[in-house]
């Protein structure tokens, strides 16, 4: 009769260290991290020139998520209702079609609808006498990057040089493209 109680008591171990196991591997690994959760855009724009270097005079910043017309400029949306943030990052020269964009959404289930707005609003020829023909939109989780340059500028940067830095700095996730 002892042989059957600790014969039992190790399989009841067992199976519960096998539930354990599976509970904190198992379920927890079906959530993905947010590698931009705690990341400021300015710092995001950042990171991609880090691993994408752009050999142009480039100046960034925060965009008023409050002004209408800088955010159709530069973002293409008039709807402002669900952008938390933006940031925007261009040439010192107007003269050069070059435009790297991210727009944060205050809900991720918003994200879509702001990137499409995005793809429908912006202006790829918003600069005296250049036009932007190399246009990507992507997003990760709440983010969305836009970024638009000339082919005149290719042999400095094109737009898969940089979403594929962007992806590298949303830790290597899969992006949803516009």
């Amino acid at each position: 009769m002892k042989k059957i109680n600790t014969f039992s008591k190790i399989l009841l171990l067992s199976a519960v260290i096998i539930l354990s196991a599976f509970c904190l591997f198992g379920c927890g690994g079906t959530e993905e991290e947010n590698a931009l959760e705690d990341m400021a855009l300015l710092d995001v724009i950042d990171k991609i020139y880090e691993i994408a270097p752009v050999e142009l005079s480039i100046y960034s910043d925060n965009m008023d998520v409050t002004d209408p017309d800088t955010m159709s400029y530069n973002a293409g949306l008039t709807n402002l209702n669900n952008v938390k943030e933006a940031a925007v990052s261009e040439p010192m020269m107007s003269s050069q079609a070059y435009s790297m964009v991210l727009v944060r959404a205050n809900d991720e289930s918003a994200t879509s609808n702001i990137a499409n707005e995005m793809k429908a609003g912006i202006n790829p020829a918003k600069w005296v006498c250049v036009a932007a023909d190399d246009l990507q939109i992507v997003s990760y989780r709440d983010v969305i990057l836009l970024f638009m340059v000339s082919s005149d500028l290719s042999e400095t940067v094109t737009s898969q040089e940089i979403i594929d830095a962007f992806q590298q700095v949303c830790g290597g996730a899969e992006l949803v493209s516009y």
